[in-house]
């Protein structure tokens, strides 16, 4: 009664549950010294949810204890029946005999022989079933070495890039990549500027709402946009000859009497000249023309 609570006293049922459970530890304890060949098992928390586990496990090892001793026993008594069956056959003197005549080669060639059928799986010793078997055999180790081949190529790889990612961390962790000295002023600005922004938010959103509105009640067409282009061209145009007129007074003096002299003075010399040119025609045409002989 010294193993039961003071609840169990005065309670059968939680009596019996903890004389179970003392029992079942008792079998787990005696299990486990069997497992650990007498030495004191490593500390472990005793509460019912590893009671439970420890009990499960030591079922599943006696009922695998249990047939692996079957199966050894099942085992021992085929190859004592083969031993027998050996013995008593009508060919067992012959057997005996003709392994006492073979030489030391030919032992040692039976002996290879044997083992090598027993390697094979091949019962019935046959020259081309063996044949056939260490040929499957070269075949199949082939296939593992390039198997292997392949594996080493993709470890090779496999290492690079591993190489490479750890290279590459240091470079992340390396000073190029650390924040600034700043970082938190900078934050702070950030944080500034949001909140000025979301301040202005309704304001541009009230604007934008505004002009939406406004170019929702114009109607672009087509024939609005040629007629706007060619409006366009015109006034082009007429800035050309504007700069052409503009450029016709340049080096004229910015004051306006100043301006009419100087063009009054060209004006003045462009006659000259023309009347220069119309004389200097004249008398080249007099020169040119043939003079009329006197009859």
């Amino acid at each position: 009664m010294a193993h039961l609570s003071p609840s169990a006293i005065f309670s059968p049922s939680v009596a019996r549950q903890q004389q179970a459970a003392a029992k079942d530890w008792n079998y787990v304890d005696n299990w486990l010294s069997t497992k650990f060949n007498g030495k004191t098992p490593p500390p472990f928390e005793r509460n019912n949810d590893t009671l439970k586990a420890l009990l499960a496990l030591a079922a599943l090892n006696d009922t695998a204890d249990e047939e692996r001793d079957l199966l050894a026993r099942a085992e021992a008594k085929a190859l004592q029946d083969l031993q027998a069956k050996e013995e008593a056959g009508p060919h067992t003197e012959l057997i005996h005999s003709l392994e006492e005549s073979l030489t030391r080669e030919g032992q040692t060639s039976l002996n290879i022989l044997s083992s090598l059928s027993v390697t094979l799986n091949q019962p019935v010793t046959s020259i081309e079933k063996l044949g056939r078997s260490i040929l499957d055999l070269q075949v199949t180790s082939y296939d593992l070495d390039q198997a292997s081949e392949r594996v080493s190529i993709l470890e090779a790889h496999l290492i690079n890039e591993l190489d490479s990612i750890n290279a590459l961390i240091g470079d992340l962790q390396g000073d190029d990549y650390q924040p600034s000295s700043d970082l938190t002023k900078q934050t702070i600005d950030y944080q500034r500027r949001a909140k000025a922004l979301s301040a202005k938010l309704p304001e541009l959103r009230d604007g934008v709402a505004s002009i939406s509105a406004v170019s929702g009640n114009l109607k672009i067409t087509v024939q609005g946009v040629k007629l706007e282009e060619d409006k366009f061209k015109s006034m082009m145009e007429t800035v050309k000859d504007l700069e052409a007129q503009v450029k016709s007074y340049h080096g004229l003096p910015q004051d306006t009497d100043l301006a009419r002299l100087e063009l009054e003075s060209l004006r003045i010399e462009l006659r000259d000249l023309t009347l220069q040119r119309d004389s200097m025609f004249e008398g080249l045409v007099e020169r040119e023309s043939p003079k009329k002989t006197r009859s």
